[in-house]
């Protein structure tokens, strides 16, 4: 679990909670060891994704739930232990909380580990001090089920709003119903934007940008946008220096991500607004960091390279923004180095360059090698060796290699793994460019037309002009049946 959701080892209540929550999750870990079973080979067993079992492993958690400490149980067959020791766990812990705790100031939840999170009330968006650690502790329930629905899948996602909201929007009501007036307001007037209050917004801006490949871009891109709104009223209102520069650069931040939602959701004014906004920001705070990331995201509105290659998009003033942001290079981290070699590689392709292309791509091969987990963070989160081979893939394609494509990017498939389905989703659009490129008409028809769908069914907008994009390219064939027969299934979504 990230940092932001460890328990504080300084207080002492969480201390003994840890350690009655840490007992159980050893003891599962002992148990499957001694069962010589992988965390994936039980996660077969039972019935559940890896990332259910990694969960009830991790120490200074939240205790898993019963359905899965049960399933557990009955696969390691320890006869009910484990469930006995999550029941104890959890009295444990009820016990803990009702202990009297010392009364504060009602300005005191601002303060401290506290964000200032927007919850939608009644239409109303109301700010409430949360615990970042309660958003990133929610963020640890796995946004897919068992079941293969689409329609539960968009589901289980969606709850991830309301599970991660629900605390929140407890804390915004007065016992009579009441609401209470807003944090935002009351942090302004108190003055009291902390170090560690900054750090909660950066966490939160962070978690949320590494679900974009798990929620639909519509359900996270509104409580985004409150988010940045509060940042920015924030902003805006602080007055000491310092603060106003960390609040700056959250700000910048957050909007680089609001930007990545927008484009995926199809609006690229608003996409290309929240990423000047965010270069702009950076020039006048004169942080080259911030600087490069607002230039890597722009660089691939201005080319249209999301939607590889759109009509309104200039690959020229791409390849120049990606240009000023690799001048960045020295503060930038290796995930970023590795998106901008790449970025330019697709271009290169795109403009059929093939030895300025691999030149590049050698360039991200090299800094991917050099990304650590503390790299994988925010809109890096899904940065890999999967992900670059999906470009490398995308590259052969523009440069009429399909075999070359077909390698890499069955490659990355292989290796990309549930939470980064619209990655996986992008590879399987240019997987079935390559298959057509390579003669194989009817399986690259085959994948878009349920590429197209399942892109569809998310809201994913970009995906589906990069889908649209690879249909055009099937123009020299549209008189054959499995073209025919994929323009009636895309006309029969009416997306």
């Amino acid at each position: 679990m990230s940092g932001a959701a460890k328990r504080d080892p300084g207080n002492d209540e969480d201390r003994q909670l840890a350690a009655v929550a840490n007992s159980l999750a050893r003891e599962i870990r002992r148990l499957r060891k001694a069962a010589n079973l992988s965390q994936r080979q039980l996660a077969t067993r039972i019935g559940y994704s890896r990332q259910y079992v990694s969960m009830t492993e991790w120490e200074d958690s939240n205790l898993p739930s019963l359905e899965l400490i049960s399933a557990i149980d009955d696969a390691l067959g320890t006869g009910g232990a484990l469930v006995a020791m999550r029941a104890k766990a959890k009295r444990d812990q009820q016990i803990g909380r009702k202990q009297p705790q010392p009364a504060s100031a009602p300005s005191s939840a601002l303060g401290g580990d506290s964000v200032l999170l927007p919850v939608i009330v009644n239409g109303l968006v109301v700010h409430v001090p949360l615990d970042p650690r309660v958003l990133a502790e929610a963020a640890t329930e796995p946004f897919w089920p068992v079941g293969e629905s689409d329609e539960d899948t968009v589901i289980g996602r969606r709850s991830f709003i309301a599970q991660g909201f629900a605390a929140a929007t407890a804390s915004a009501f007065k016992p009579n119903g009441a609401l209470r007036s807003d944090p935002v307001d009351s942090l302004i007037q108190s003055r009291r934007i902390t170090d560690q209050t900054i750090t909660g917004f950066t966490d939160v801006t962070r978690l949320l940008a590494s679900q974009r490949q798990s929620i639909a871009p519509d359900a996270l891109v509104s409580v985004l946008s409150a988010h940045r709104d509060t940042v920015a009223t924030l902003f805006r209102a602080a007055q000491d220096d310092r603060v106003k520069r960390r609040l700056g650069l959250v700000l910048g931040e957050t909007s680089i991500v609001e930007s990545r939602l927008w484009s995926a959701l199809g609006d690229r004014p608003m996409a290309l607004a929240n990423c000047a906004f965010a270069r702009k920001l950076a020039d006048e705070l004169e942080d080259p960091f911030l600087g490069g990331m607002a230039r890597i995201f722009e660089s691939n509105l201005r080319s249209d390279a999301a939607t590889l290659i759109g009509s309104d998009g200039d690959i020229v003033i791409g390849l120049r923004m990606l240009s000023e942001a690799a001048a960045f290079g020295d503060v930038l981290p290796p995930s970023a180095r590795a998106r901008i070699a790449a970025e330019q590689a697709q271009a290169y392709a795109v403009l059929e360059l093939p030895r300025e292309c691999q030149d590049a791509l050698n360039r991200a091969d090299r800094a991917v090698n050099e990304i650590g987990d503390a790299d994988r963070t925010g809109l890096f989160s899904d940065w890999s060796t999967a992900r670059l081979r999906v470009y490398e893939g995308t590259c052969w394609v523009f440069l009429n290699e399909p075999r070359k494509a077909i390698t890499a990017l069955e490659e990355a498939l292989k290796a990309t793994g549930e939470p980064d389905r619209n990655v996986a989703l992008a590879a399987q659009v240019d997987l079935a460019s390559a298959h057509v490129l390579n003669g194989e008409l009817e399986e690259g028809c085959r994948i878009i037309g349920e590429t197209f769908e399942r892109l569809a069914g998310m809201g994913n907008q970009r995906g589906i002009e990069r889908a649209r994009r690879a249909m055009e390219r099937l123009a020299p064939w549209k008189t054959e049946r499995p073209v025919r027969e994929l323009e009636e299934r895309v006309d029969s979504l009416s997306v």
